[in-house]
């Protein structure tokens, strides 16, 4: 969670509080549709449209930041209004291997990014959006593709975590917190790029193993 939060306040430029309504959608899909190619999709159609609605109605990250909150408890309000006879579930299948996989992927695909020609691309997008602009980068497009896909991969952490949880239209929320406050913490090193990102995975670590916070 702390790489999605830090991904979408870094590159898409706003704090995406919709991850942790998200991340129990995944858990719901896992309960009734095991199927990680539909959390997949539910996944990047919802960041999409997110992300076409902030960009047509948003001019700032605190909107852009509202609208977001506003998304995750719409998310939350509806799981609990068409599952209100039964408020909780559980998944017996672990499919927590998997939610290592994805990890894993993930932090090989940005790496992968960075270490590419586009990867100077995503540092100016990083450090200064108008020096981006300016250097030809089709902000508007890195902003629809990280919103779709930390959408999406919230959406399967929650699926592939499903087995560990009672599932519930909260269950996302002390996920989503424990995100912020890490991105927060690994912010204040100052870094761009690929070793952003392996601080994040560190401090995500030290964080577990010290303080017992789920990331």
């Amino acid at each position: 969670m702390a790489l999605l939060v830090s991904l979408n306040f870094r590159i898409g430029r706003f704090l995406n509080l919709s991850l942790g309504g998200l991340f129990a959608a995944g858990g719901y899909i896992a309960y009734f549709t095991p199927s990680p190619f539909v959390a997949l999709i539910a996944g990047l159609i919802f960041g999409f449209l997110m992300a076409l609605t902030i960009s047509r109605i948003c001019r700032s990250i605190t909107e852009a930041t509202i609208l977001s909150l506003g998304a995750g408890i719409l998310i939350e309000r509806f799981l609990e209004m068409i599952h209100r006879s039964s408020y909780y579930y559980f998944v017996s299948f672990d499919y927590s291997p998997y939610l290592v996989v994805l990890g894993i992927l993930a932090y090989l695909i940005i790496f992968a990014v960075y270490t590419s020609p586009y990867g100077l691309k995503m540092k100016f997008v990083e450090s200064d959006h108008e020096l981006a602009e300016l250097y030809g980068v089709n902000t508007k497009r890195v902003f629809t593709v990280t919103t779709s896909l930390t959408s999406a991969c919230a959406v399967l952490a929650g699926f592939f975590s499903s087995g560990l949880l009672a599932i519930s239209p909260t269950t996302g929320f002390g996920y989503l917190l424990s995100g912020i406050m890490v991105s927060a913490l690994t912010a204040q090193f100052r870094q761009i790029g690929a070793v952003h990102y392996l601080t994040l995975l560190a401090v995500s670590f030290a964080s577990v193993r010290f303080l017992g916070v789920l990331i």
